[in-house]
């Protein structure tokens, strides 16, 4: 199959804002200032220079073997089937961490537009759930083209924002740290911070679709980094200036708040309303997405045929209700333990930078030899994070190990000559 190479560097780098932009500037901004205090800027600058070399790696690898499959594509071409499986096996693990943080934070904006407490929001974020399913199987055509709109209408105002706040930047707010403790405490928040640029590994998949891949790919890819950068320090510093962080659930509605200081209680209610529209669109379209993994695990046999049955309309019905199963599980136990957003959020870098620091050693043999600087020093960069996330790592070396095992002892069926698949 021949990808049609229609996209060009601006529109590469509108797609990359629009992959790093969403549930994040909802909740990172407040929870980094809450973390790091008035350290957390220089958090995000540092996290940013951490993540460019991974970013080069990305876009060497989708310009000059762009493949659909991605960072699991890479892998597999040096590791083998067995490590490019257990990849899978390791994105889908996120949905038991992952999908209940977009999933709170939708459900945070929807008791700011009822006027509801933070009791409520376990009710809600099921609700949620439930809308979110019944959108993943209607399979919207025109889903993505929704979910750019809103996000460009967020990002609009956010700008819009800055302009009104005055631009903030004083000095109470943008401490440099000088000490220790105090980079420390900087350095730490960036194992939060990190959430914001999962979906690196979405855009190698677009390399394939890009007029001039060596060229185009990158300029899309760090343009947009360096536009979404800009975005999310100009929302830390608002965020600290009207001191609209604290708790959980504060930092889950910080926008809104903000919102609400700068034009008002019913500008607060209104933008409420389209910061739930953005989340649940956003999550609905992963959960589709984690839901075509799990369809394309069962076509290949690696979980039950069962979940490989597509609808009429070409939707993987009993796939998103696993999907949906999963993170109803994940919301109970989260409400049952009293788990934080914080560590959820941890886990699932953790997971996505296993992921990455495997793509970029993969990357060392991959590449030209004049590029192969370039993943030692991602390379080093991804041990780096992982040093600053911690014992939070333990989950994905654990889920990738279990899962490494498993498709090496397990015995292989033969391929059935043809799998049976409904399609309309």
């Amino acid at each position: 199959m021949q990808y049609q190479r229609t996209l060009g560097p601006l529109q590469g780098m509108a797609m990359t804002v629009t992959t790093f932009v969403g549930t994040g500037l909802m909740i990172l901004p407040a929870m980094s200032v809450a973390q790091a205090g008035s350290f957390a800027f220089y958090a995000w600058l540092i996290t940013a220079t951490i993540i460019v070399p991974v970013a080069f790696v990305f876009a060497f690898l989708g310009g000059r073997f762009p493949s659909a499959g991605g960072a699991s594509h890479y892998i597999g071409k040096v590791l083998g089937k067995k490590a490019e499986r257990a990849v899978g096996w390791l994105f889908l693990s996120i949905l038991f961490v992952g999908p209940a943080v977009a999933i709170k934070v939708a459900a945070a904006y929807l008791a700011v537009l009822l006027n509801l407490t933070e009791s409520s929001v376990f009710l809600l974020s099921v609700i949620t759930l439930i809308g979110m399913l019944l959108f993943s199987i209607a399979g919207m055509k025109n889903s993505a083209n929704f979910q750019t709109g809103v996000v460009v209408c967020l990002i609009s105002t956010v700008l819009a924002l800055f302009i009104l706040s005055g631009a903030p930047f004083s000095s109470n707010i943008t401490n440099r740290p000088q000490s220790w403790p105090e980079l420390e405490t900087t350095l730490l928040a960036t194992g939060t911070i990190f959430w914001c640029f999962l979906g690196i590994e979405v855009m190698a998949h677009m390399g394939a679709e890009f007029k001039n891949p060596s060229r185009d790919f990158p300029i899309a890819l760090l343009g947009g980094i360096a536009l979404v950068v800009m975005l999310y320090l100009a929302t830390v510093l608002m965020i600290a200036e009207y001191k609209v962080y604290g708790n959980e659930f504060t930092n889950s509605q910080s926008l809104a708040l903000l919102v609400g200081s700068l034009l008002g209680e019913e500008a607060r209610r209104w933008f409420a309303l389209g910061a739930y529209i953005i989340a649940f669109s956003n999550v609905g379209t992963y959960i589709l997405g984690f839901a075509r993994m799990v369809q394309s695990m069962a076509s290949q046999r690696a979980i039950p045929q069962y979940f490989n049955i597509l609808s009429n309309k070409g939707t993987p019905v009993r796939a998103v209700s696993l999907v949906g199963l999963a993170c109803l599980l994940s919301l109970l136990l989260v409400e049952f333990f009293g788990t934080q957003m914080e560590w959820l959020i941890e886990m699932t870098n953790g997971a996505f930078l296993l992921i990455y620091t495997l793509t970029c050693i993969t990357a060392i043999k991959s590449l030209e030899s004049r590029f192969r600087w370039v993943a030692v020093l991602a390379t080093f960069s991804c041990l780096m994070m992982i040093v600053f996330i911690g014992q939070n790592m333990l989950f994905a070396v654990l889920v990738f190990v279990l899962a490494f095992a498993w498709e090496s002892l397990k015995i292989q069926n033969p391929p059935m000559p043809e799998d049976k698949i409904h399609v309309q």
